[in-house]
C-alpha cells in the first residue's frame, strides 16, 4: 500500500524530524508538479507558525528546579547540594544551547536549499540550463543562477544571477515578467527576448539582442530605470551609472557559448580580466604600454590554454608561467 504524504509528515520535514524514509518519500512526492503547490502552500504555513526559535535559559532552569522539587517530595535524596545540582544544569543547558544554535544555523542553510535549486559552473565551464517555463538559460564559467524550486512559471519568474549569462525567455499569455535579480543592485526585467546579463564586478553589463527589457538600478540614492532595444548594450560603472551605446552584433556577447571569443579593440588588460573572471588564471602584463595594446577578430578555444596559445600567437607576443601566474611579454 503506498503511503500518503501528511501535513505532520510534510512539518516534521521542514523542523528536521523527518525519518531518512519520510525525507525520501517527500522529495519523491514532490517531483509532481501539484504536489509542489502543495507543499509551498504547506511551506508557508509552517514558517508563519513557527517564525523564530528563541532559547529561554531562565525558563529552562525554572521547568528543572520545578522537576528536581517534584523529585524531592517523591522521596529524592535530601542530602543532594542544591548549588551541586544546579552547576550541573547549567553545563548541560549551555551544551544544549550550543546545539540549539548550530540548529538554527543549519536550519536557515536547509531553508535556502530547500526553496531555491542553485545551478553552477566551474572555471573553463559552460552549462546549458532549461527552465520549467521553458526559458533557457547557457551559464558561462564560475557563474551561478538561483531558482525557486516552488512555483517558478506560475506565482513568480524570478532568478538569481552571479557571474554571465546568456538567456532566451519565453513569452507567456499572461504576460508575466521574467526578472534577473543580480548582485550589482541592477536587475532586468522581461516579457520574452533574448539577451545577455554579465554581474562581474568590473565588467557589469546587459546586451540586449532581441525584444525589449526594463533594467532597474541604484544610482547612489535613486532608483532608475531604462528601457533596452536590440542593440543595445549598457554597462554600468563603480558609481552605479549605466552608459548606454548601440553595437552592430550584439550576438557577439554571447559567442563564448560556442567555445568562441570575439574582441572588438578590447584591450590586453580588459582579456587578463577575461581570464581570471573565465578561468581562474592571474594574467600579468608588466608593460603598461602593452597593457593597453588592442586586440579585434574571432577565436576558437575549449580551454584557457588553447584560447592563450591562439592570442598571442595572432599578437606576435609570448608568455611564460611562473607558479600560478601567467606573464606576458614582447620578448620572443
Amino acid at each position: 500500500m503506498k503511503m500518503q504524504v501528511t501535513k505532520d509528515m510534510l512539518f516534521n520535514y521542514f523542523s528536521g524530524r523527518a525519518t531518512v524514509f519520510q525525507k525520501q518519500m517527500i522529495e519523491d512526492w514532490a517531483q509532481d508538479s501539484e504536489n509542489r503547490e502543495l507543499f509551498y502552500n504547506y511551506l508557508a504555513m509552517w514558517e508563519s507558525e513557527h517564525p523564530q526559535y528563541v532559547a529561554d535559559p531562565q525558563a529552562a532552569l525554572e521547568a528543572h528546579r520545578s522537576r528536581m522539587a517534584q523529585r524531592d517530595e517523591e522521596g529524592g535524596d535530601e542530602e543532594e547540594e542544591p548549588v551541586f545540582v544546579e552547576r550541573r544544569l547549567s553545563s548541560r543547558f549551555l551544551a544544549a544551547a550550543s546545539i540549539v544554535f548550530l540548529m538554527l544555523i543549519g536550519g536557515w542553510v536547509f531553508r535556502e536549499n530547500l526553496l531555491y535549486k542553485t545551478h553552477k559552473t566551474a572555471y573553463g565551464q559552460t552549462q546549458t540550463v532549461k527552465l520549467e517555463d521553458g526559458s533557457q538559460v547557457v551559464l558561462n564559467a564560475n557563474s551561478s543562477l538561483k531558482v525557486s524550486r516552488f512555483g517558478f512559471g506560475s506565482h513568480t519568474r524570478e532568478v538569481y544571477l552571479t557571474g554571465e549569462a546568456n538567456f532566451s525567455v519565453t513569452h507567456k499569455d499572461d504576460n508575466q515578467k521574467f526578472i534577473v535579480k543580480t548582485n550589482q543592485d541592477f536587475e532586468v526585467v522581461v516579457l520574452g527576448t533574448e539577451f545577455v546579463v554579465n554581474t562581474r564586478p568590473k565588467v557589469a553589463k546587459v546586451v540586449l539582442n532581441k525584444g525589449k527589457v526594463q533594467l532597474r538600478y541604484q544610482e547612489g540614492n535613486t532608483q532608475k530605470q531604462l528601457m533596452m532595444k536590440p542593440g543595445d548594450l549598457v554597462t554600468m560603472d563603480a558609481k552605479g551609472a549605466a552608459n548606454l551605446r548601440q553595437i552592430a552584433k550584439p550576438q557577439n556577447y554571447a559567442a563564448w557559448q560556442d567555445h568562441r571569443f570575439v574582441f572588438e579593440e578590447t584591450t590586453l588588460k580588459e582579456v587578463a580580466q577575461l581570464f581570471e573572471d573565465n578561468f581562474g588564471l592571474q594574467v600579468e602584463i608588466p608593460e603598461s604600454e602593452l597593457a593597453q595594446w588592442t586586440l579585434s577578430g574571432s577565436f576558437t578555444a575549449n580551454n584557457a590554454e588553447e584560447l592563450l596559445e591562439t592570442l598571442t600567437e595572432a599578437s606576435n607576443l609570448s608568455y611564460r608561467k611562473e607558479g600560478n601566474r601567467i606573464i606576458i611579454t614582447t620578448d620572443q
